[in-house]
């Protein structure tokens, strides 16, 4: 079987990512806690360590395989101090540049890199338009700063393997991930929509996530960014009456901005309060199937799976 090595392969869409493709390829994790991933996957998955400093073994491992997924990551979850801000800048950019200092120093290279990167990449705020991957990325704010960086450092490759970045939106699944955070007002009764409600909230469900990111891997003529969303973004009022609806609970108390920016920081404005709506054109153009368009039929299939 061709071999895919996954950095990020122990979080929340890498763990949905590598049960998607195992049956189908040979994967490599490269984890800073493999133990942890050896443990979550068995003995079908390889688990290596991620060295900071001997590149030598990931540039083994690199050798003759098909693709490289980096999905690896600070989680962007929780109050923005300073501190969790470089935590995430740093932990995404150091992995970068291990990533292509050890394919420079392969001899035979993989033919595909696929770079995991961020929806918040075109900034936010722009709710008249529909955002493609034609549209000029975001010039504020933190997190399409540390986008943009994230796959800067990738361009120097593109002569050398075909380049894929997935720009992934608010990724819905009832177990992890952010659905699982708002709908937890929802379960104590206090549930609401956040600030306003008239942000867009550009989002796909788990599988189509994981689904898009094989497709990507695998269509030979896929190069450069695509916008990881569903065809049918929705104001956060609406996602909100959604998670009430789906989980049978009230949907009366609105969160006001000012206690989000107390609670999380920079994090409430730049992922909360502020949004987008991307659409999926160049997925939707290269023939790719959503199994789930719209919000109403993907949250009765994330509830009705934990019901």
């Amino acid at each position: 079987m061709k071999k895919v090595i996954v950095f990020g392969g122990t979080g929340f869409i890498g763990k949905h990512l590598v049960e998607e493709l195992k049956e189908d390829y040979s994967i490599v994790i490269i984890s800073r806690k493999p133990r942890t991933a050896a443990k979550n996957f068995g003995k079908n998955v390889k688990v290596a360590r991620l060295r900071t400093r001997d590149l030598t073994k990931i540039s083994d491992y690199f050798e003759g395989a098909e693709a490289i997924i980096n999905l690896a990551g600070e989680n962007i979850g929780g109050y923005w101090n300073k501190k969790k801000m470089e935590k995430i800048r740093k932990s995404r950019l150091d992995v970068d540049n291990i990533i292509v200092r050890a394919f420079r120093a392969t001899n035979v290279k993989p033919k595909v890199i696929i770079q995991g990167s961020a929806a918040g990449i075109y900034g936010f705020s722009r709710n008249t338009i529909d955002v493609t991957e034609e549209t000029p990325l975001g010039q504020r704010g933190f997190l399409p700063k540390v986008a943009i960086s994230h796959e800067e450092t990738f361009h120097q490759l593109e002569e050398l393997a075909r380049v894929v970045y997935i720009r992934t939106g608010l990724v819905l699944d009832a177990k992890e991930g952010a659905l699982q955070k708002l709908a937890l007002p929802y379960n104590l009764f206090i549930g609401g929509k956040l600030g306003n409600g008239n942000q867009w909230n550009s989002w796909i469900h788990i599988d189509d996530e994981v689904r898009a990111i094989k497709h990507l891997l695998e269509n030979k003529n896929s190069r450069g960014a695509y916008n990881l969303v569903a065809p049918n973004p929705v104001k956060q009022k609406q996602l909100a009456a959604q998670i009430g609806q789906s989980l049978n609970r009230p949907n009366y108390l609105p969160k006001p901005a000012f206690i989000l920016r107390i609670i999380l920081g920079v994090m409430a404005d730049e992922i909360l309060l502020n949004g987008i709506k991307v659409i999926p054109n160049r997925l939707v153009n290269e023939g790719f199937k959503f199994n789930f368009e719209n919000i109403e039929s993907t949250m009765s299939d994330i509830y009705k799976k934990t019901s």
